[in-house]
């Protein structure tokens, strides 16, 4: 049998990149057999082990990859007939970027008058329908196209789809290209304030006019998307809102985050309207932004993620409004962590410490006591942890709160001391992301401007002992996480949570001391020391 290779590359791309359409080539039979079975190889970005396809968060971008059993719905058309056909991801490797199925050629298609066949994929749609005279037609979830990221994952919203046309039933190969069929849009809504926010009954878009963009017209029935003319044939609207289904609260220094998936309408006259953010509460209460996300002036476009923004403060007015600071969400791939980023000038932190570990989370055991110190060696630290039962608790909080303390070994993962910006260490950092130099503080420092550590810390209590002035208002959320000190300069062990928060560089002062970015509870400046490379601090990434 032969072999058909698809190379899919299928990732979501942020506002400014446009949507790549991607190869698939697949080399057909050369006789005619009924029924003829073909394998097939899907490449893609990304892994996991769900059950769908998976989202996976990076930075402001969003990837997409096979899980196993993800399914893709298949229709040949050789001009006379339209036959349907499901295919089931068997075999993934390169950790989840390649997946293996098959394909059966119908006995119709491989035996029929027509020399040539046109063929159409789609994934991302439950079922085809069974309607006579539908048969290219794939019926859509009714579940919302929105919501909390893991509900949306767990759904069957996104499309995408390729179609080939005139393929030579006796030609050796072909090539095929997927492509999107809608955007994601994300609302990223973060209480600034000191008041919680409770009872959220939903959160949407809108606007006075139609917002240009498919969405399930009556969400007991699904939608239905006709394969081969690339269309929504019925059963989705245009509205003047898009919604986000959320029920919860929002408490005091939290984010919620929703995502939805839309496929923007590309006729030329479809622009989309300037467009506000409406959250509602309680009993008919509601809090709207006052000035718009302004109109655009060209069609919106499909395979994009767009993002919007936007702070609650009951203490201020507008209490909702849009915000400029520009967040994003990274998964560390090695240990499928989360971590929210945030833009600041010319560059992209970490907007929480590093929380990476050898052996996490199965062998806490290397995770080093306080008293384990070293100058040259690797030594990675829980805040209070000492591997008894009774720490656990304490210094599991610590870990999420604060991250882990790395020596000056750990952070720079046997790189060299540098001085220079950017540093060029990726060091302990996840790829893409690097251990940043002094310099490179000195230049985060020196955007923000005066009273820099009131500005890149965390507000409220929970993180610091109280601050008179504290802003956060570049969405760095420097938090005080405390130091492991070394047995030279006082007994060995865990000082200053809440007051201090120590971040290593990949500068070097000595051949056994290092340099690290401070702040302090009761300091609106912050700065910078000389600390033995035994010391162990927090880390913050910087994108390449």
């Amino acid at each position: 049998m032969k072999k058909v290779i698809i190379n899919l590359f299928a990732g979501l791309i942020l506002l400014v990149a446009g949507c790549t359409e991607n190869i698939v080539t697949v080399e057909q039979p050369t006789k005619e057999i009924a029924g003829k079975t073909i394998s097939v190889n899907a490449v893609m970005p990304g892994e996991n082990t769900k059950t769908r396809m998976a989202f996976v968060p990076n930075e402001l971008d969003v990837n997409l990859r096979w899980e196993e059993n993800d399914q893709i719905l298949l229709v040949f058309d050789d001009g006379i007939n339209k036959i349907q056909q499901t295919v089931t991801i068997g075999a993934i490797t390169n950790n989840g970027r390649t997946a293996a199925f098959e394909v059966i050629v119908p006995e119709e298609i491989i035996n029929g008058e027509s020399e040539t066949f046109n063929l159409y994929g789609m994934y991302g749609g439950v079922t085809f329908s069974a309607i006579d005279g539908e048969e290219s037609y794939v019926v859509l979830s009714t579940d919302p196209w929105s919501g909390l990221f893991l509900q949306l994952q767990g759904r069957e919203n996104v499309l995408i789809r390729f179609s080939e046309m005139n393929i030579d039933k006796n030609s050796p190969d072909i090539s095929v290209s997927f492509q999107h069929v809608g955007s994601l849009f994300k609302i990223y809504l973060e209480n600034t304030g000191t008041t919680d926010l409770e009872g959220i009954t939903g959160v949407e878009l809108f606007s006075e006019t139609p917002i240009f963009a498919h969405q399930n017209a009556d969400p007991e029935v699904g939608a239905k998307y006709d394969l081969i003319s690339g269309t929504f044939v019925n059963g989705t609207t245009f509205s003047n809102v898009l919604p986000f289904p959320y029920s919860g609260d929002l408490l005091d220094g939290d984010v919620l985050q929703l995502w939805g998936w839309y496929p923007p309408s590309q006729v030329a006259e479809d622009i989309w309207p300037a467009i506000n953010l409406r959250v509602r509460y309680g009993t008919g209460q509601e809090y709207v932004t006052t000035v718009p996300k302004p109109a655009r002036t060209t069609t919106t476009d499909i395979g994009k993620a767009y993002h919007f923004f936007a702070r609650f403060n009951s203490e201020l007015d507008p209490a909702l409004a849009f915000s400029d600071i520009v967040y994003g969400v990274l998964m560390d791939e090695r240990d499928d962590q989360i971590y929210s980023t945030v833009r600041i000038g010319s560059q992209t932190w970490m907007a929480e410490n590093l929380r990476y570990f050898p052996g996490f989370p199965d062998e806490p055991e290397r995770l080093n006591l306080v008293t384990d110190g070293s100058v040259t060696e690797p030594r990675y630290y829980i805040y209070g942890y000492d591997r008894t039962p009774e720490s656990l608790a304490a210094a599991s909080e610590n870990f999420v709160n604060y991250g882990v303390l790395y020596n000056w070994p750990a952070a720079m993962a046997g790189a060299t001391s540098s001085s220079s910006n950017p540093s060029g260490v990726q060091g302990v950092c996840p790829d893409g992301w690097h251990l940043p130099s002094e310099a490179e503080w000195v230049q985060l420092t020196t955007f923000v401007g005066a009273n820099a550590a009131s500005k890149l810390k965390e507000t409220g209590t929970d993180f610091w002992n109280e601050s008179i002035g504290v802003t956060n208002e570049y969405g760095f959320s420097a938090r005080g996480g405390g130091s492991r000190q070394p047995i030279s300069s006082v007994p060995a062990g865990f000082y200053n949570l809440r007051i201090n928060g120590h971040w290593m560089t990949s500068t070097q002062a000595t051949e056994t001391d290092m340099r690290a970015a401070w702040m302090q509870a009761n300091s609106s400046t912050g700065g910078y020391q000389t600390a033995s490379k035994e010391y162990g601090g927090s880390v913050r990434c910087v994108k390449d």
